[in-house]
């Protein structure tokens, strides 16, 4: 998630607009800005937010595109996007797959004592349960995708789906809780909550 108080001291030094008439290519920061493969482009308003890692998330021997983007300006209730572009054998990419679920809910605070200009997000909010934001990190390693968020003041979850080539899709494989003190590791069966695909992932899942 942005850093709120940063972004409007570095907006100015961070936003380049790398785009041609036709093609939205703007990125929070400049070090993604050649990352970007030609014809990859977002929605006017929208930028690159951060550039994965490339990595053969299907095993074709190509190195695929990952990126997340949002809004130029976050408002509370925004959705911070994460987008899949396949490398074709011609070096040119297409679009495989964007998910919306795997980032919370956008919020300046996530606080008890934040209250959303839009009032109706508070029932929202509140679900989060948490003083911070609840996301800690997104990984793409080869056929993994690996979420980690926080879970309570000591433990994070750490959950991995693996890529499915028959069903064109990630596969819930298994969840840990991860401790803050002493690397203490436990693994937990949550694919009632958070399976069977990467779909059903959820930051709500303790109330599904």
């Amino acid at each position: 998630m942005k850093r709120i108080a940063l972004f409007s001291v570095l907006f100015l030094y961070f936003l380049v607009k790398a785009q041609t008439p036709d093609c939205n290519q703007t990125v929070w920061s400049t070090y993604d800005a050649e990352k970007i493969p030609k014809g990859v482009c977002l929605p006017n308003g929208y930028e690159f937010l951060y550039v994965h890692t490339a990595t053969d998330i299907n095993g074709d021997g190509l190195y695929d595109f990952i990126f997340n983007w949002d809004k130029i300006l976050m408002r509370d209730g925004d959705t911070t996007f994460v987008s899949v572009y396949v490398q074709n054998p011609d070096s040119t990419f297409s679009h495989f797959r964007t998910f919306n679920n795997l980032f919370p809910t956008y919020f300046n605070r996530y606080d008890d004592n934040y209250i959303p200009q839009d009032t109706a997000l508070i029932p929202l909010l509140r679900r989060y349960e948490a003083t911070s934001t609840p996301f800690r990190k997104l990984e793409f390693k080869q056929d993994s995708l690996i979420i980690t968020i926080c879970l309570d003041a000591k433990s994070d979850l750490r959950t991995v789906y693996v890529y499915d080539k028959n069903l064109n899709n990630w596969l819930y494989k298994e969840s840990s809780e991860v401790w803050y003190e002493g690397g203490g590791v436990s693994r937990d069966d949550l694919e009632d909550k958070l399976g069977p695909t990467i779909d059903d992932f959820t930051y709500f899942w303790w109330n599904k």
